[in-house]
């Protein structure tokens, strides 16, 4: 029988009424309570690393995680970690750009309703993902609602639906029914030896911008201890360039030293900033693509370039690049 860690970090799944509101319960002494038939499937430990709201997730916690998988990495053949839907696809992300080379699976699950309610995802989502991480996903993965996502290509999408998670640029990796159809033809292999990188910058900014919106609203910034800002462009990665342009603050955030990378609003498709003026213009003005990523995997990819490298040039160079499959 295969041995599986499972981590706590809090979350709904987790979580106790307490007058009127939700808050987090004490797990480890629930959970095969309400699902016994998970220990049919493998020898499984529960680990609380920390129990908080997942808003409340920082980079240190996701560096804890990493060193617990570091740690156990040669006792278990896999890990699921229980984390709140909030912030799930920033820490499936931070961690699979820390964890190069991973060998085993990582997934990551939750639920919108406690595991202690009659009707709730909870109990489904927590097998399903321990049983998953059983077989050879060499990934760090989010299983929900009968799929499992790579964890750096999914979005939260409702905060109210059972399916609450999509992966709009990239197939899912399972999808579970009656049977478990994996798909081996996706899952990425490692190349080498395993090892942890660790450090994040915290000074990545993202901003929506807005029809309209008064360009002198971002020049604080120009000022700021920010390193990198991601704008939530339009479409294809468009900004304004007639009235009220955002052209002269891409120059000179630039001219600064700082990066600037251009997302987009429409949650599926890929930025191409030779597609139309709008975007070729901010490209000349010095802004990059975030490519087919998800915003929260391309903010998080910048937090840990910057983390790893001082020159602004290397963390350009790399940014392009597929680190742990987030981009084509």
């Amino acid at each position: 029988m295969k041995r599986l860690l499972l981590f706590h970090t809090g979350g709904t799944l987790g979580m106790s009424p307490f007058d009127g509101e939700l808050r987090p319960g004490d797990l480890t002494k629930e959970l095969f309570r309400y699902i016994p038939e998970a220990q049919a499937l493998a020898d499984i430990e529960v680990r609380v690393l920390y129990n908080m709201d997942s808003s409340n997730v920082q980079i240190s916690n996701w560096q804890l995680l990493a060193a617990e998988i570091e740690r156990e990495l040669d006792r278990y053949d896999g890990f699921v970690i229980i984390h709140g839907t909030d912030t799930m696809v920033y820490t499936a992300s931070a961690l699979s750009f820390m964890l190069t080379n991973l060998p085993k699976p990582v997934i990551l699950t939750g639920a919108q309703r406690p595991i202690s309610a009659i009707r709730t995802d909870a109990k489904s989502n927590l097998i399903g993902a321990l049983e998953l991480a059983t077989y050879d996903v060499p990934e760090v993965g989010i299983y929900f609602d009968h799929r499992l996502f790579r964890g750096n290509r999914a979005r939260k999408l409702s905060i109210d639906d059972f399916d609450a998670f999509a992966s709009p640029n990239f197939p899912v990796l399972a999808q579970v029914g009656l049977n478990i159809e994996l798909r081996s033809d996706l899952l990425r292999r490692p190349s080498g030896l395993f090892r942890v990188n660790r450090e994040f910058s915290d000074q990545v900014l993202v901003l929506r911008i807005l029809p309209g919106m008064a360009p002198d609203l971002l020049d604080p910034l120009l000022d700021g201890p920010a390193r990198a800002i991601v704008l939530e462009a339009f479409g294809a990665g468009n900004v304004p360039i007639a009235e009220n342009s955002l052209i002269p603050f891409i120059e000179r955030a630039v001219g600064k030293g700082k990066i600037v990378a251009l997302a987009s609003q429409s949650p599926s498709g890929a930025v191409d900033l030779s597609l139309y003026e709008c975007g070729s213009r901010a490209a000349s003005a010095g802004a990059i693509s975030c490519a087919d990523m998800t915003v929260e995997a391309a903010a998080v990819k910048l937090m840990f370039l910057l983390g790893q490298f001082d020159s602004r040039d290397k963390v350009l160079r790399n940014y392009p690049l597929p680190l742990a499959g987030e981009c084509r």
